[in-house]
């Protein structure tokens, strides 16, 4: 499977477009595999919007997310969106009138340096532009992914968001590989517990044994605490109401444990919630289904670290979002 994936995403030769996507005050630049403004595409039944990394490379994120659709088979029914969520801090070039976040704020839902937009705006602007029968008629359902950081907007976007409510068709989300997640109360697992696969843990989900050192661990973003941005306008009763009963599947690469990698959120906030993001995702999935029973699922991504490509172009990502092949 593993090496159908690499052959197809070699032999992937999609239209490289992008779209000046207009919302709030400015624009985010969109790679896409369908025009998103006035056209009409019967026969794309699926939507598969795809975020990128902390590294910003939003090609790359459409082409790998490309290459999960010709593996599954389902790339001429399947409209790709990559978002590109620019900060110039970070050195991306940035057209006049194009929207730009300051450091990481995009992950999060922060508002924009200019405009008046946050990034979850966004995306719902997205979904609300996916949500016309009139350009979508035979739409099916709409699939938001992400990678890492993208991972972590994701999640966070699917604990929040105030869109889906409104849309005709089903909402999933895949989260891939975050390097920390929102929790919903003020438990964390106990020091020196772990959790497998199965969702069950050697310990217990108790009040955060070092809170006393790291006063800050239930901020937004990995607590429900002093929201900002988009977050800050979702009451804590909404979040909690919504969220389990989302259609949320989270995948873990089975290599991704080394602590040494620069881009591993090493925060206190982060750490009491596992060592590595392996060790972090089993622990959140455990969480939420035992604290919430939450309906959510997990994926394992076998040979994968921290790899996008590995996890969406591998099995893992595609039955995560295109529930497998035939």
């Amino acid at each position: 499977m593993m090496l159908l994936s690499m052959l197809a995403l070699l032999m992937v030769t999609p239209p490289a477009e992008t779209e000046h996507f207009a919302t709030g005050t400015g624009f985010v630049i969109v790679w896409r595999s369908h025009a998103l403004a006035g056209a009409t595409h019967a026969g794309v039944e699926r939507a598969f919007i795809m975020v990128h990394g902390a590294g910003r490379n939003a090609e790359d994120y459409f082409r790998w997310a490309l290459a999960s659709a010709t593996v599954a088979g389902q790339l001429s029914k399947t409209v790709v969106i990559a978002p590109h969520f620019k900060s110039r801090s970070a050195g991306d070039p940035v057209e006049f009138g194009e929207l730009e976040w300051s450091g990481s704020g995009w992950v999060s839902g922060e508002h924009a340096v200019s405009g008046k937009a946050t990034s979850y705006d966004v995306i719902d602007q997205v979904l609300e532009v996916l949500n016309s029968q009139e350009h979508f008629p035979d739409l099916k359902e709409v699939v938001v992914a992400g990678h890492s950081a993208g991972g972590q907007l994701v999640q966070r976007y699917a604990a929040v968001n105030r869109m889906e409510p409104r849309m005709h068709v089903p909402v999933r989300y895949v989260a891939a590989n975050p390097s920390s997640y929102l929790y919903l109360n003020d438990l964390r697992m106990q020091l020196g517990a772990a959790c497998g696969t199965d969702g069950r843990c050697t310990g217990k989900f108790v009040k955060y044994w070092d809170a006393a050192n790291c006063t800050t661990y239930n901020r937004y973003r990995y607590g429900l605490e002093a929201r900002t941005g988009y977050a800050a306008a979702s009451s804590n009763e909404y979040i909690l109401e919504q969220y389990p009963r989302r259609n949320v599947t989270y995948i873990v690469g089975a290599l991704d444990t080394r602590t040494d990698d620069s881009t591993l959120d090493r925060s206190c906030r982060a750490i009491a919630e596992g060592a590595n993001r392996k060790e972090r995702g089993l622990i959140y999935y455990s969480y939420i289904k035992t604290q919430f029973n939450a309906t959510h699922t997990l994926e394992i991504a076998p040979g994968c670290g921290h790899s996008a490509v590995c996890v969406f172009a591998g099995p893992a990502g595609v039955k995560a979002v295109f529930g497998g092949t035939d």
